[in-house]
């Protein structure tokens, strides 16, 4: 049953003893040294450039979440059934509780209990982010760690993992995710890693681009001014990319208004593995053709040229690294 204590002022206290019945969860990662009330001002949650530094979450601090605990605070109090927000003893370093502890800052708040611990020996900071991070949720209006977020720090683990010259695979995924607390189905995780993987694996044997940048490569390949480029993506082959495809549409049409022809168009292909990419490029052929025919039956260009193309796609970006250099007509 949840219980709070008075926090409407910014100088209200908590009596720790008020914890002494709470139990305390135990952690692979870190040592407890106990509850302890420190200064709000004093927790280290925000890097050299002021961003905040919540490492476990893919889009950062939810600011509503944000909201809704300052208000929560203001008319309910400090909920006293839950863990606090978890700090390094040593640098005061947050782990968990980002939201509570923005809350409180925007609340102007002096003092909170914060859940103390230690980093043992033989983990680093990542694997006590893993493991805290996205397993410790479990607080007032706590928002659960999504499976994109467990895919960010997933990714990072197999990064870390190699720089330590191991290479992770797929049983060290699923091992990965049996350690940190989670309520995902093993078909979920699963799909996970595999897509992780496949990222990963496209990151190592492709070279990535932008829209932007497969613009400007495009232009340099073609001895074109940049506004002359526009380029067009092809993801995986569960990814639905039409969404961009359209928008390029629009843009070339745009482009047609003010200048009176067509421009050229470069494709690039956005997370996927080397050995798809024959296929998947084939796929965006197929699709630059369909619009092609659909431009034919209904702008005035076609009328007095049906074999003129609307799209004037010039060729793929080259992307394979040490295979390919120029573009691939």
């Amino acid at each position: 049953m949840t219980q709070f204590v008075s926090f409407s002022s910014p100088c209200d206290g908590v009596d720790l003893s008020v914890y002494k019945e709470l139990k305390l969860p135990q952690y692979r990662t870190v040592d407890i040294i106990g509850i302890i009330n420190r200064l709000v001002q004093d927790i280290k949650f925000k890097n050299k450039q002021g961003q905040i530094i919540n490492l476990a979450r893919s889009t950062g601090t939810d600011k509503e979440n944000v909201n809704a605990l300052l208000e929560s605070m203001i008319n309910q109090g400090w909920d006293i059934t839950k863990v606090p927000p978890i700090v390094e003893e040593t640098d005061n370093t947050l782990y968990d509780g980002f939201s509570r502890h923005e809350a409180l800052l925007k609340k102007d708040h002096q003092e909170a209990p914060y859940l103390v611990v230690k980093r043992k020996e033989g983990f680093t900071v990542d694997d006590v982010i893993d493991e805290i991070g996205l397993g410790a949720n479990n607080h007032s209006q706590s928002k659960k760690a999504t499976i994109a977020d467990f895919k960010k720090r997933f990714a990072s683990f197999i990064i870390r993992q190699k720089e330590n010259g191991k290479e992770v695979t797929t049983n060290d995924g699923l091992e990965w995710f049996a350690a940190i607390p989670n309520a995902f189905s093993d078909e979920k995780i699963e799909n996970a890693i595999d897509d992780v993987f496949s990222t990963a694996k496209a990151r190592q044997n492709m070279e990535a681009f932008t829209k932007k940048q497969a613009e400007e490569k495009g232009a340099e390949l073609l001895n074109l001014d940049r506004s002359q480029v526009f380029a067009i993506n092809k993801g995986r082959k569960q990814a639905n990319t039409s969404t961009y495809f359209k928008r390029v549409l629009f843009e070339i049409l745009d482009y047609f208004d003010d200048h009176g022809e067509v421009p050229s168009v470069v494709a690039f292909l956005s997370k996927v593995e080397a050995e798809d990419s024959e296929e998947r490029r084939k796929d965006l052929q197929l699709e630059v053709e369909r619009y092609n025919r659909v431009m034919a039956r209904v702008a005035d260009l076609y009328k007095r040229n049906p074999n003129q193309d609307f799209i004037k796609l010039e060729g793929f970006i080259p992307q394979i690294i040490d295979e390919e250099t120029d573009l691939i007509r």
